[in-house]
């Protein structure tokens, strides 16, 4: 299948069949698939943290309930495995954190490149994926021992979808989100 028409395809799964665990080696496969990802100054300023186990995914359904019980994933007790992806300090060239006065510049998109990347392995192996943004910063840190002030950029739900029937995707027009040389 061809780049274009795996997009067209792949969707966020908001349902997922908890009878199918998703394997250990197809979790390394899609965690290099974020690895392998571009970065501003190959800073790579990631760490990605796979949750699996029983308890840790029990863990893992309480911190993405933020304070007021909002949650952006209330099927996430079907999940079968996530990955936790924290944000880490970037090396980046002098000139860029002189110009923008800030390391972290491209951290936040070269994550987001990271986890699509990861998205679309996780396709390839016939799993599904969803992206989930809310979290509770500080039952992350306590629950997965991740330092203070490293921040849970996104939390992605891997699984097998409990309906794989082919979706519709509602996207804008090419003309209206694209131009040439100039915005019109």
């Amino acid at each position: 299948m061809d780049f274009l028409e795996m997009m067209r395809q792949r969707r966020s799964c908001r349902s997922f069949d908890p009878a199918k665990s998703v394997s250990r080696e197809d979790l390394l496969k899609i965690v290099e698939a974020g690895r392998l990802s571009p970065s501003g100054c190959n800073s790579q300023p990631w760490k990605f943290i796979v949750v699996d186990s029983p308890e840790a995914k029990e863990k893992l359904c309480d911190a993405i309930v933020v304070g007021n019980g909002m949650t952006g994933a209330p099927w996430r007790h079907q999940v079968p495995a996530f990955i936790i992806f924290v944000e880490q300090p970037a090396k980046v060239m002098p000139s860029v954190i002189e110009h923008y006065h800030d390391s972290q510049r491209f951290a936040p998109g070269d994550i987001g490149a990271a986890c699509m990347n990861m998205c679309h392995e996780a396709f390839s192996l016939g799993l599904s994926t969803c992206m989930i943004g809310m979290n509770d910063q500080k039952k992350m840190e306590e629950y997965f021992g991740i330092p203070e002030g490293r921040t849970v950029r996104v939390v992605l739900a891997i699984g097998y979808a409990a309906d794989d029937s082919p979706v519709n995707k509602v996207r804008k027009p090419l003309d209206e989100v694209c131009s040439f040389n100039f915005w019109e």
